[in-house]
């Protein structure tokens, strides 16, 4: 099941609603603590008005309760008249009071009291009965308002007190709410933290590893967010790079082999070598392109239980599309082709075949068989690696052409002196090291300036194609042929003793008298000496003397005839 992901902006987000969450909250108990406090001291402040109030009204129905019996007791004219203001005021200021808080029944109890007063029922006989009468009145009045004085007191210490505890609980709750945010905020704070900022430094030393070229670590990350897809991007670049490296480097190695191979075949093989190390389980072939035979030639060895082996039985350029068309081909079992290979259709699985081109000329191919298609780093290989050996393989080509003709005759198409002197010193070490037979036949075209004088030298050239030929088919493919010079030629028969050279020199005798040449009515004939490396020379130079002194006695014996230098009389060869 997938991880479902958690990026780190959600985290960020989240952080930040938490916080916010919190202070809202925070907020909320606040405010929330502070309208109880306004309600709770609002209550108080009406209480304590009317607490207030019910203590002046008391006062003053109290002052006018004292001065009423003081005013019927005293009999001072002065005193009497500061006790009838004093009355008067309380008188006002008691029926204000009676207004607001006294009852009906105690509003009469005051307005009788009043009344008596404004009569004059304090003054003279009737102010004893006045007195009593004002006493009976406003006592209960006076006592009630005590009463209720009283217990507007104590529902205002009962508010306060409420107060006071929704003053400490509200401070509670808000300290509970800080606290609170503040564990949150630093709990999420490190939350983010972990999630991050080892990553980021774990990701910053990888970094650093990798730019002083450590590519071997890894960073393995987990998660599902945006520094785990960088972690991920960081060790899929690192594998890229390191896989980049590695391919430069093999690639590299390849090159340099590449550019110190001596020949052709050494080059094909490294090629082949070198793909099928890059592309496990796949078959390379290295095709050339024989414009002069019009073959299409494997130049690499092909297994003899392959299709492939069949099919370039015969084949020609035109046999291989790559090298037909000179570009890319591929072909596979499960797509049936409009134009088949007659090359790659034969193999089975997948084959994928590049043309070797040098300056728009193709000069081969190199053909990859599969099992299973490339991947593209195989594929970017296949190519380089092609186009890579293309231009070396035709330097080398070129070097061998050239190797070829500085080394070969153009007349007869045999090696000229120059590849006689070299390979009479390869075999002849060689066979001193072997310790094997070697035999040199000497050669010498019997009357060849008279076929000049008589024919031309046009004719006499095609003479000596004529009887280069035949000795060459005279002999095996391990013996070498070469023009000595002029009208002589060396035969070097390697494995071959002296009775074994003087039959293959009568062979090649007979051979250049069946000699034909259009226009030259005379039989082509030779003459052959035979020396025997040992016998008659201990190295090349004194093998090919023997040799000739052995040619000068067959032609003093008469021409068209072998002499052997071990067999001639020393008169004769004086």
């Amino acid at each position: 099941m997938a991880r479902r992901r958690f990026s780190i902006a959600a985290r960020f987000w989240l952080v930040l609603a938490v916080l916010v969450a919190a202070m809202a909250f925070m907020g909320a108990a606040a405010l929330i603590g502070l309208n109880e406090l306004h309600v709770g001291a609002e209550d108080l402040h009406a209480q304590v008005e009317s607490t207030t109030r019910r203590g002046e009204g008391r006062f003053h129905l109290g002052d006018l309760r004292s001065s009423v019996q003081l005013y019927t007791e005293t009999g001072d004219a002065a005193q009497r008249r500061a006790l009838r203001s004093r009355i008067d005021d309380d008188i006002a200021q008691a029926g204000a009071y009676a207004q607001q808080t006294l009852n009906a029944r105690q509003r009469v109890a005051l307005d009788t009291v009043v009344g008596l007063w404004r009569a004059g029922a304090f003054e003279g006989a009737t102010a004893a009965a006045s007195a009593r009468r004002a006493e009976a009145l406003l006592g209960p009045v006076v006592e009630a308002t005590d009463a209720e004085t009283e217990r507007s007191l104590a529902t205002s210490l009962i508010t306060l007190d409420a107060a006071n505890r929704d003053y400490e609980r509200t401070r509670t709750e808000v300290i509970a709410v800080l606290l609170a945010s503040l564990l949150l905020g630093v709990g999420m704070v490190l939350w983010l933290v972990r999630a991050v900022v080892p990553r980021t430094r774990d990701y910053s030393r990888f970094a650093a590893r990798v730019a002083v070229g450590d590519v071997g670590a890894r960073l393995a990350p987990t998660g599902s967010d945006e520094l785990a897809d960088l972690g991920r991007t960081l060790d899929e670049m690192v594998s890229r790079q390191e896989s980049d490296r590695s391919y430069q480097m093999t690639q590299h190695e390849f090159v340099d082999a590449l550019q110190v191979t001596e020949s052709e075949d050494e080059a094909h093989l490294l090629l082949k070598r070198h793909l099928e190390r890059s592309v496990p389980r796949s078959l390379v072939v290295v095709l050339n392109r024989n414009n002069s035979d019009d073959r299409l030639e494997a130049r690499t060895p092909v297994p003899t239980d392959s299709s492939l082996s069949e099919a370039l039985q015969g084949a020609t350029p035109r046999s291989c599309l790559a090298v037909r068309f000179g570009r890319r081909h591929e072909q596979s079992d499960e797509i049936d082709p409009l134009l088949p290979c007659e090359v790659c259709g034969k193999a089975p699985g997948t084959t994928t075949c590049n043309p070797l081109l040098v300056g728009g000329e193709v000069i081969g191919s190199a053909l990859l068989v599969r099992d299973a298609p490339l991947e593209p780093y195989e594929d970017q290989r296949l190519r380089d690696s092609v186009s890579q050996a293309a231009p070396v393989l035709a330097n080398l080509r070129n070097l061998a052409i050239a190797e070829l003709r500085a080394s070969t005759d153009a007349l007869t198409g045999l090696p000229n002196n120059r590849s006689v002197q070299a390979t009479l010193k390869r075999m002849v070490a060689q066979a001193n090291r072997s310790g094997r037979p070697l035999s040199a036949l000497l050669l010498d075209l019997d009357h060849f300036k008279q076929i000049n004088d008589n024919y031309g030298h046009g004719r006499g050239d095609e003479v000596l194609a004529a009887a280069a030929e035949a000795m060459r088919s005279a002999v095996r493919e391990s013996d070498f042929v070469g023009r000595y010079g002029g009208e002589e030629f060396l035969i070097l028969l390697p494995d071959t003793d002296s009775e074994g050279a003087v039959r293959s020199a009568e062979m090649v005798r007979a051979a250049v008298a069946a000699v034909s040449v259009p226009n030259v009515d005379r039989q082509v004939t030779t003459s052959v000496g035979v020396a025997v490396l040992g016998d008659d020379g201990v190295d090349g130079d004194t093998l090919i003397r023997s040799a000739d002194r052995a040619l000068y006695a067959a032609k003093s014996l008469g021409r068209d005839r072998v002499a052997s230098a071990g067999a001639v009389p020393l008169t004769t060869l004086t």
